[in-house]
């Protein structure tokens, strides 16, 4: 393909564009408008001459080109041809060819997608970082599962403005587009042992859903670790973290599904997570069962819980328990609101104990880097349980830290607080 990078700088509160350029990656020959030129020429003269431009390429390039360049393109000049080429966005193959933490180097993945960039409000750079970007998402891409391949390649090539990733793929894979069978096929093989059997099949056969199941099966890759998927995902393709709930964290019932008997099991879940036989007996319920078991799993169906325990009866396991299994299952995050360092401290020692690291406090006593370090293992999905003091919500990048993160559960820890504060808490 012969692209053509583009890149807009767009006012918030005007929504006009000030400052644009285009980069050719071919022969590496740029055009570009600051804000000055565009007052002493006129937008409309520019684009003309950006249209002259793009007349060497059959492919447009941007980063988050689908949802915001070309949007502002098509409302100044409808008439464009350039808005005739397809349409291909590093923004969305990014988290296909790099689904990992740490994330690639050019994308801020944990906040909203953008570019790295070493100056602010230049176009031009912006346009090379973006053909920068793509050379090492093919490379990337090149490197993936062919199972994937064929996956990816068939959902993106049936979605809107899908013809440019039909290109791309098939340069990559050295192949036209699949069939319906084979991709089916290929889904079904990429997700086997990784979600429900029962709720799978449901979804490979509505798997013309093309954005949400291709970045599903992306996040499938590394689960389980310290990935989560990246906020923009979540807000543009809603459907995507749904649909991981679905397979992962929603039990079929059906005693032949392994995934649903292993992973939606507290007792297997306690086991996997604490090394723990079995619940503690006493206290027990009206029935005779465990008190922490049936509070644990309650939590883990995702229902509400009010658990009352004697001290030393083993409450934090009741919310640990769930918090670690949906976030291995899902990547989502548990917010803990408790009044007591102290106690922080200590469930945050029990648990590295016995190797679990993945939680992190956010409290007045700590210093600013240790601060700054806990919000970004908040943001960057390191953290699946992160604890809090109840002052600290009102914090500003506390609260941008957690709006990163899909939240599963908010727990009040030593809930007696609540009557004693009330509002206040």
């Amino acid at each position: 393909m012969r692209c053509i990078s583009v890149d807009l700088e767009v006012d918030k509160r005007t929504q006009r564009i000030f400052a644009l350029a285009a980069v050719n990656e071919t022969t590496g020959t740029a055009l570009t408008f600051t804000e000055e030129h565009l007052r002493t020429i006129g937008l409309e003269a520019a684009l003309t001459q950006l249209d002259g431009f793009a007349d060497d390429g059959d492919c447009l390039v941007g980063h988050n080109l689908i949802e915001f360049d070309a949007p502002h393109l098509e409302a100044d000049a409808p008439q464009l041809r350039l808005l005739r080429l397809p349409r291909l966005d590093t923004l969305r193959l990014s988290p296909l060819a790099f689904p990992a933490n740490p994330y690639h180097r050019l994308v801020k993945h944990y906040q909203d997608g953008g570019l790295i960039r070493g100056q602010v409000n230049n176009p031009e750079l912006d346009a090379r970082l973006t053909l920068d970007l793509l050379a090492d998402e093919r490379e990337a891409l090149g490197r993936k599962d062919s199972d994937l391949l064929i996956a990816w390649h068939w959902l993106t090539a049936q979605s809107i403005n899908g013809e440019a990733f039909d290109r791309l793929f098939a340069e990559v894979r050295d192949t036209s587009c699949p069939t319906d069978a084979s991709a089916r096929a290929a889904i079904e093989r990429c997700v086997r042992e990784k979600v429900c059997t029962t709720h799978s099949r449901a979804a490979v056969n509505k798997a013309q859903d093309g954005w949400p199941l291709a970045y599903v099966l992306a996040w499938l890759t590394v689960a389980g670790g310290n990935s989560v998927m990246p906020p923009w995902v979540r807000h543009q393709f809603p459907k995507a973290g749904v649909l991981v709930g679905h397979l992962r964290n929603q039990p079929c019932g059906n005693d032949n599904c392994v995934w649903c008997r292993e992973r939606h099991d507290a007792i297997k879940e306690l086991k996997r997570w604490f090394g723990y036989p079995g619940f503690r007996a006493e206290p027990a319920t009206n029935d005779g069962q465990s008190m922490q078991q049936a509070i644990v799993e309650v939590a883990m169906a995702g229902s509400p819980v009010m658990g009352l325990l004697p001290t030393g009866a083993g409450k934090s396991l009741c919310y640990q328990v769930p918090a670690l299994s949906h976030y291995d299952k899902t990547g989502a995050l548990t917010v803990v609101i408790s009044p007591l360092v102290a106690l922080m401290a200590d469930q945050v020692a029990g648990m590295e104990r016995v190797g679990i690291s993945s939680c992190a406090t956010v409290n007045g006593m700590l210093s600013m880097p240790e601060r700054a370090a806990a919000l970004d293992r908040v943001r960057l999905g390191d953290a699946a349980i992160v604890l809090i003091s109840p002052e600290q919500l009102r914090n500003q990048a506390v609260r941008s830290a957690l709006a990163q993160r899909e939240i599963g559960a908010w727990v009040l820890d030593e809930a007696h607080c609540l009557s004693r504060w009330g509002h206040d808490f």
